[in-house]
């Protein structure tokens, strides 16, 4: 991946962080995005087994929205699929903006 040592590569793999696509070797796009900002946090002194929590909490997150859309996903037609699809991706959108807000609320109060 572009501008990241494969020490860090490895180090993230480790730690679940990124995946390789099956059967690539390759790495997706938000791989790329997770590799580039985890050597940008590495600079302040954070470590891929620093980065662990982000990903925990980030599983959490998921399932919960999973536990939401779920009902909706059982639907047969393609409409039915379209608007879990859509659901997901306002949750999503939702939840990345409570996230940050808690975040830069927590740190403002250092």
């Amino acid at each position: 991946i572009a501008q990241v040592d494969e020490a860090l590569l490895d180090q993230l793999e480790q730690f679940q962080l990124i995946v390789p696509r099956t059967g690539t070797g390759h790495y997706d796009t938000d791989a790329l995005v997770i590799a580039q900002t985890a050597r940008e946090l590495a600079e302040f002194g954070f470590e891929p087994r620093h980065l662990r929590a982000f990903k925990t909490a980030a599983d959490r997150e998921v399932g919960l929205v999973e536990q939401v859309v779920a009902p909706h996903k059982r639907g047969r037609d393609a409409a039915a699929k379209a608007r879990a699809e859509e659901t997901v991706s306002e949750i999503a959108a939702l939840s990345v903006r409570l996230h940050a807000t808690l975040v830069k609320t927590g740190l403002r109060s250092m």
